[in-house]
């Protein structure tokens, strides 16, 4: 809690300077940029610092219903592929990991509001009762992934899944042999379920360190469209297809900070992935034992 308290005050700090600077009316001028936004978890209970409670979700969706063009994965990749103008304001709605969440609590409000979203799934945690790695210190109940029920249930209303590794392993640390069969087995596993074919994939982790050259052309050779990162920013006509960047929304943003990340004031947030600023963050974690 005192993290996610800590990075909600340097996040409006953060702000309050992108919207002296004018970042907004910058944004405005960069035409053909779409915005893909990155959740994990909606839930009242969970206590990891990317989760969102359910009635902050509620509102964000909402104001993104009322003021943005939401559009699917499909919708995404043939704007980026084939046209040559983007609509202003679009936004692509993806969850990493497929937390049991995303189906009790987040996609009600997606449905009630109309919005479509892309589901990155760990696929060998799908329908086992098992939690993720990272969640193990944490409690098991809020930590649940889901099972294929549910993921079919969602898969025939309008919601696309999409691979987020089998194991949701370090593309980037593994030997190559793995890495395919994490990237090309994850695949099979959802087409064979759903019936559909699978187009995209969510590097686990995301960061520069976490996957390289030969992840990419693993992807590629599995027959992937397009790759998802976790790296900060927007996406133009001129992007990688593999290396596309996204705004992560997390426990510490509130409706100030949330709307400083669509609309440019927060865009200062890139600079996090230089080394110095890593940096940092790695001594203030080790400082709040994280």
């Amino acid at each position: 809690m005192l993290k996610i308290n800590i990075k909600r005050f340097f996040l409006v700090v953060l702000a309050a300077v992108g919207y002296v600077l004018l970042l907004p009316c910058w944004r405005k001028l960069r035409k053909n940029s779409l915005l893909v936004l990155r959740y994990h978890s909606v839930s009242e209970s969970r206590s990891h610092e990317v989760n969102v409670k359910p009635k902050i979700f509620g509102k964000q969706i909402n104001y993104l219903a009322k003021n943005f063009n939401v559009i699917s994965l499909t919708e995404f990749i043939t704007l980026l592929t084939n046209e040559k103008k983007i609509p202003p304001k679009t936004v692509l709605i993806t969850f990493d990991d497929g937390y049991k969440d995303n189906f009790t609590n987040a996609y009600s409000i997606l449905q009630k509001l109309g919005a479509s979203a892309t589901i990155f799934l760990s696929v060998a945690y799908i329908g086992t009762g098992k939690i993720l790695p990272h969640d193990r210190k944490d409690e098991f109940v809020p930590n649940r992934i889901l099972d294929w029920q549910e993921v079919k249930e969602m898969h025939s209303h309008e919601i696309t899944f999409g691979s987020h590794s089998l194991n949701h392993a370090n593309l980037g640390q593994i030997s190559l042999e793995e890495m395919n069969k994490e990237i090309a087995e994850s695949k099979r596993v959802i087409e064979e379920n759903l019936g559909n074919r699978v187009v995209a994939v969510s590097y686990p982790y995301g960061l520069y360190s976490d996957f390289n050259a030969q992840t990419v052309e693993q992807v590629k050779k599995a027959g992937y469209v397009c790759g998802f990162t976790a790296m900060y920013g927007l996406n133009t006509l001129k992007s990688d297809l593999f290396r596309l960047r996204r705004i992560g929304i997390e426990a510490s943003d509130n409706m100030f900070t949330f709307k400083a990340k669509l609309n440019g004031a927060l865009d200062l947030l890139i600079l996090k992935e230089t080394r110095f600023v890593q940096r940092i963050v790695e001594c203030a974690n080790r400082i709040l034992g994280v």
